[in-house]
């Protein structure tokens, strides 16, 4: 019996130390600054071996300064760190406690003052929906604005238009320290504030104030960059200003002030330049579009821009109670633009080649305001009104050969001359009120929104059509015409929200009850002439003349449900959405049609689902519907244009669409790898969606109309991966991009489906040292198009190239800055084939005893290379296009930078102590996005 009992107890011991050697368990604590006794972020955490103080495991703090390491019971050393801070060690035997409390480090004023380079401050970082950029990671010129730093960032593109997107998504606005910085135009601050202001720059998906006030969201998510301003220069004044001489008569100046104190912002800005630079959006109006002919873009790198631009954008909290802000802008282009294209249509062997050339000029103003009150901790009113003015001056000409068969006595050439002149003026408000009816999440909200349009616009078009038959009489078109747009629209909002949980719950629970009404009110007015027998144009022309009034009516009502836990949280809902539009067209000599008013029923779900497994590692799933009417001159019936070749008409049985989104996005920051890694996924699926139908005339040219259709969709994924090396100075990038699109049309009476295939990757290498920075990436994208009704047209292309760039720091405070990009094609029509080399380079010199001054000179397309080609691909027809664009040149530029910060700061302030290499101290737990001070 002894023995039986010996035995069981000796198993029992051997099972239980085996678990322990097996089991885990975690060192927490906090850690704090001893000054200020707030938490810091990112600090480093190393837990060492007791014996011979060898690395176990890491970890760094999260936003609060808490931390969490796991680790088998022993000995240990807990080593923190963060730079400007004495290391703290701890002894730790887990065996007896795993605690270590709170840990309050003191700052090194050895280490603040000199400049200690062991590690490399993060480059970037995900903070919950938020996507972090380090500036100082990405090196730019001295005078280098906003946009030459988005073009560094991972992730990020820039268009030559301008455009911004992240990830795949369009920036809508950038704010600066949180506050709108010229409203909807984000290229006021990408083309005018200086890159050595930002601290930090941030993207962040942004839900509408609405879905602030109630915690719902209500799909009017944008995607929004914040600019965060070195600490040095949030209090004072600074600006900038340059001026820039060159060959080929090329000239730029600009200038900048910007004032910061306390919670006031202001800024006044201001340029003039022939360089393809236009600094604001053209906000020219949508009416008139459809006076427009086809084959033509402005601005960006297309033709030659001269444009003037000047603004004043201010933001201030009044009190604690009441925030307002807002801006007033001005631009005026004029762009001169020629182009060459190749179009080959699907389904029928006929090829088009055009010569085309326009002037455009434009006249832009628009202000804007924003007031944020709060009466009381319950009460939050925004009321935003603005207003918008353009005027828009076209001339086009386009010279026209299509070739069909092969056969030139079936081929035509035609002349068009086109010029219209408009002016358009916009007013809209919108007034949100939310009240918190408790303290536990009952809230009640109401919006009101609505505005006026009011367009008009006259013009010419003339086209001249032969035809290789000579048996075929020529089409001859001479006429003026006059078109007004008019309309109106208003919305009315309520949501109720009501907790379903207590307020002690760890769980929240919550019901919505929403009702949306809106209505748009659109009339288009157009008058077309031809001339009498005295040559003037006097003569009704009945065909191209009409009165088209739309009024569209949408309502939803829906109920969601909303649930938020610890680590995730979901809201599911579903919406009914009754909708009804009603058309009246009058004619000339014919009595008003009224088409009777069209009635819809739809279903709009929507869904979100978030799980957090920290702030730094999340998912996110988006599923929603929106309905969208179609237009007024897609409503239109009557030809709405024609430029001698294709001649469209409007289509007044026209159904709203109703398009379903899913979004999926993960993503994980590694603070101790200090890595992003980025999943992105989108898919689109549209009912009733409005698509253009085509069918060939006896003139070679096609008719066009709009058609609901179902069918179309799309669907792309995207993965970006950053991180350093094991040399902290080098880092590595990569995207990786898979698209597919299924678009479907009408020709000549068959439907026809086009299947696009798109692939894209992009790896690239940098390097960042005190004396010398270069990056090297490469990128290759294969397209390939599939038709269902024809396979004439099918494709296979590739775009390729590679791009490199490198700053040298040389003595004297000189810098000597390059960069070459390489793009080739393969696939493209003949004479289209890109072989592009486009090299730029400058050389700069600081002066003055502050170094606040600099000359540079600078070389652009050192090696006459630049092309400008591009591809359109759709279900009707492939184009290939080549644009002019600016000419090598060279300018000589002299920049002044001023400043004025709290205290007499000195210049060094602008940088927030930082050195110019980017490098901010030892181990995990550097100063970087976030940390500590």
């Amino acid at each position: 019996m002894k023995r039986i009992l010996t035995l069981s107890f000796l198993l029992s011991l051997l099972i239980s130390l085996s678990a322990q050697g097996q089991a885990t368990t975690n060192i927490t604590g906090a850690v704090f600054d001893d000054a200020t006794r707030e938490g810091i972020e990112l600090a480093g955490i190393r837990v060492l071996a007791q014996k011979d103080s060898t690395y176990v495991t890491g970890t760094a703090t999260d936003s609060e300064g808490k931390f969490s390491v796991a680790v088998k019971p022993a000995r240990y050393i807990l080593q923190v760190s963060f730079l400007g801070y004495n290391d703290q060690y701890i002894n730790v035997n887990t065996r007896e406690k795993t605690s270590v409390g709170n840990i309050y480090l003191k700052e090194n004023s050895i280490m603040l003052s000199e400049a200690v380079v062991t590690a490399k401050a993060v480059e970037m970082q995900v903070k919950g929906d938020t996507l972090e950029y380090n500036a100082d990671s990405y090196k730019v010129q001295e005078s280098a604005v906003v946009e030459d730093l988005l073009k560094k960032m991972p992730g990020v593109e820039v268009s030559a238009e301008g455009k911004i997107t992240v990830n795949g998504k369009e920036v809508k606005k950038i704010l600066v320290d949180g506050k709108e910085f010229f409203s909807d135009d984000p290229k006021v601050a990408s083309k005018n504030l200086p890159a050595q202001m930002v601290d930090k720059l941030q993207v962040v998906d942004r839900k509408s104030d609405m879905s602030q006030m109630t915690g719902f969201d209500d799909g009017d998510e944008e995607t929004v960059i914040n600019l965060t301003v070195k600490p040095g220069m949030k209090q004072g004044l600074f600006g900038s200003a340059f001026a820039g001489i060159g060959n080929e008569d090329r000239y730029e100046a600009n200038g900048m002030v910007n004032y910061m104190r306390n919670k006031t912002q202001m800024t006044a800005l201001g340029g003039v330049n022939n360089t393809n630079n236009a600094g604001f959006s053209d906000f020219a109006s949508d009416a008139f579009s459809g006076n427009r002919p086809r084959g033509l873009n402005f601005g960006g790198n297309n033709g030659v821009t001269k444009s003037i631009n000047g603004g004043f954008n201010f933001a201030t909290e009044h009190s604690d109670k009441l925030k307002w802000n807002g801006d007033v802008r001005y631009g005026s282009t004029d762009n001169d633009v020629s182009s060459v294209s190749k179009t080959r249509y699907t389904g029928r062997n006929q090829i088009s080649t055009s010569d085309r050339w326009a002037n455009n000029k434009s006249d832009n103003f628009g202000a804007n305001l924003r007031f944020e009150w709060t009466p009381d901790s319950l009460t939050k009113i925004i009321f935003r009104p603005s207003i918008q003015y353009n005027a828009n001056r076209l001339f086009q000409e386009t010279d026209e050969e299509i070739l069909l068969d092969d056969d030139a006595l079936l081929g035509s050439n035609t002349s068009t001359s086109f010029n219209s002149d408009g002016k358009g003026t916009t007013l809209s408000s919108r007034l949100e009120i939310s009240r918190k009816l408790n303290d536990n999440g009952r809230v009640l909200s109401f919006s009101f929104s609505g505005g006026l349009n009011d367009s008009n616009s006259d013009g010419f078009n003339y086209f001249h059509r032969t035809y290789g038959d000579t048996a075929k009489s020529d089409s001859i078109l001479d006429q003026r015409f006059a078109q007004d747009d008019q309309g109106y629209n208003w919305r009315a909002f309520m949501s109720y929200v009501e907790p379903l949980s207590s307020k002690l719950s760890k769980t929240k629970y919550f019901l919505q009850l929403t009702y949306n009404i809106r209505n748009n009110h659109t009339e288009t007015d157009r008058n077309a002439f031809n001339k009498d027998e005295f040559g003037e144009y006097n003569v009704l022309d009945d065909e191209y003349t009409r009165n088209v009034r739309n009024d569209f009516i949408n309502q939803n009502v829906s109920l969601n449900f909303k649930s938020v836990g610890q680590k995730y949280n979901y809201t599911f809902g579903l919406g009914l959405e009754p909708s009804s539009s009603k058309t009246d067209i009058k004619e000339p000599g014919q009595d008003k049609l009224n088409v009777p008013r069209k009635h819809f029923l739809s279903f709009a779900p929507n869904a979100q689902f978030n799980y957090l497994w920290s702030k730094r590692h999340n998912l996110r799933i988006d599923y929603n519907g929106s309905t969208s009417q179609p237009s007024t001159l897609q409503l239109y019936n009557g030809i709405i244009s024609n430029d001698g070749i294709n001649t469209t008409v409007g289509n007044p049985k026209l159904s709203p669409s109703f398009q379903n989104r899913l979004n999926i996005r993960f993503q994980k920051f590694n603070p101790e790898k200090a890595s992003v890694m980025m999943l992105f996924s989108r898919f689109t699926y549209t009912m009733d969606d409005i698509v253009t139908i085509s069918t060939w005339n006896g003139n070679n040219g096609r008719d066009i109309t709009y058609q609901n259709i179902d069918g179309n969709m799309s669907g792309n994924l995207r993965f970006i991966y950053n991180t350093p090396l094991r040399n902290k100075k080098f880092s590595i990038n990569t995207m990786t991009f898979g698209g597919y699109e299924l678009q479907n049309t009408y020709i000549d009476g068959g439907r026809n489906r086009a299947n696009i295939l798109n692939l894209q990757e992009s790896l690239g290498l940098q390097f960042r040292s005190d004396k010398f920075d270069f990056t090297v990436r490469g990128n290759l994208a294969f397209n390939s198009t599939k038709n269902t009704s024809s396979t004439d047209n099918d494709q296979q292309v590739y775009n390729y190239g590679g791009y490199g760039s490198f700053t040298y720091y040389l003595p004297f405070d000189f810098t000597l800055d390059s960069d070459m990009q390489y793009s080739s094609n393969a696939g493209f029509a003949e004479g289209f084939h890109l072989e592009e080399w486009l090299w730029n380079a400058s050389l700069a010199k600081q002066i003055f005893k502050a170094k606040n001054g600099t000359i540079r000179f600078k070389m652009y397309d050192i090696l006459d290379k630049r092309a400008n080609i591009t591809r359109n691909t759709n279900a009707t027809y492939i184009e290939d296009i080549t644009t002019s664009t600016i000419q090598p040149y060279f300018m000589v530029n002299f920049v002044y930078k001023f400043q004025i910060f709290k205290g007499g700061a000195k210049s060094s302030d602008m940088t927030g102590g930082r050195r110019r290499d980017g490098f901010d101290g030892p181990g995990p737990g550097g100063r970087g996005p976030g940390g500590g001070g």
